[in-house]
């Protein structure tokens, strides 16, 4: 539980960030930008507030060295030392030219703010927060003209809603993200912070169903995934937690334990997940993500069956070739668990 009734702002600057791909460059400026008590009071309302409200919850990743992470790096500089703060928020201002690659990113306003007296399990922590501005919004204002009043048109920064930032603690690796426009470009999350969902049950869960999707594809006969679907089902049914040495023994009848080992280590790389085989699993987590095991049958090659219906199964299928294609003989079971 994080607490910010007691949160203060204390520093901020603002730099611009272009796009690298298309030569933009950066603007650094030249001092921390100047503040009083209602803007410090919209900043803690409008930033500080939704990152941890809303934002999902992710760990700054290196697979050698956190310290090797840029964000984390520099933010730690930051908590050690707070007149490190203009030039640690260059240094990150860079990072995230560095990653801005992609045609679809939009240059814009890069906001660092410092934050003292947020609370949390550990007590009182500071935090970094990070925010990139890529749109503006339109808005109304009112001015005074030859002692009538006029409404004019003006474009500023919108208050409502984060587009893209982050929010790291003094206490950890821990990360607030939000990242609204991540279905155009994912360079936020994965490029610049270089952050993993946090080792969350429904994270572990995650990583988990993906081992038991990689394992299930890699069957040799449709008739092998179906069983082992069935296995799954039938486990995620009597335990409330399971373990990756559980999901390993599942899975031995339909790979060889050192394609097992390749999954878990390829999974392990791209979530950043703890996946050694005593890691727990909880099985209300697990089902969300082993649906598509469960659910979907691979006939063959570009063919599938998926089951809609809660209460159907496949319970067996047979799958011949013939001259002109394959013939399937699949026996759902109506009704069952």
């Amino acid at each position: 539980m994080i607490d910010i009734s007691t949160a203060s702002v204390s520093k901020v600057i603002v730099h611009r960030i272009g796009n690298k791909a298309r030569e933009e460059g950066y603007t650094f400026s030249p001092k921390e930008a100047s503040r009083t008590p209602t803007l410090d009071t919209l900043l803690i309302k409008s930033y500080l507030e939704p990152m941890v409200d809303d934002a999902q919850v992710y760990q700054l990743h290196h697979e050698s060295d956190l310290f090797l992470n840029t964000v984390y790096h520099y933010s730690d500089a930051i908590f050690k030392d707070k007149e490190t703060f203009k030039e640690s928020s260059e240094s990150i201002a860079k990072h995230l030219y560095t990653a801005s690659t992609h045609p679809n990113i939009v240059g814009g306003e890069f906001i660092t703010i410092l934050f003292d007296g947020v609370l949390s399990t550990g007590g009182s922590e500071q935090a970094v927060g990070l925010f990139k501005i890529e749109g503006r919004s339109d808005y109304l204002d009112i001015e005074s003209d030859d002692g009538s009043l006029k409404l004019v048109e003006r474009i500023g920064i919108s208050l409502d809603k984060v587009q893209k930032g982050a929010l790291i603690f003094s206490g950890g690796e821990t990360v607030h993200v939000i990242d609204a426009l991540s279905k155009k470009t994912k360079y936020w999350l994965d490029t610049f912070l270089h952050a993993v969902p946090a080792g969350t049950p429904r994270a572990s869960a995650k990583a988990a169903g993906e081992f038991l999707k990689a394992v299930s594809s890699k069957a040799a006969t449709p008739a092998d995934a179906v069983e082992f679907g069935h296995k799954i089902e039938e486990s995620l049914a009597k335990s409330e937690n399971l373990s990756m040495a559980d999901l390993k023994e599942m899975s031995k009848s339909y790979i060889k334990d050192d394609e097992a080992a390749g999954i878990i280590e390829e999974v392990a790389a791209a979530t950043g997940m703890d996946m050694t085989d005593d890691k727990p699993i909880e099985t209300k987590e697990l089902k969300r993500y082993t649906r598509n095991v469960i659910r979907k049958t691979k006939i063959a090659d570009g063919v599938n069956l998926t089951l809609s219906g809660t209460n159907t199964q496949v319970a067996s299928v047979d799958v011949e070739e013939t001259e002109g294609g394959l013939k399937a003989v699949i026996n759902i079971q109506l009704g069952g668990e």
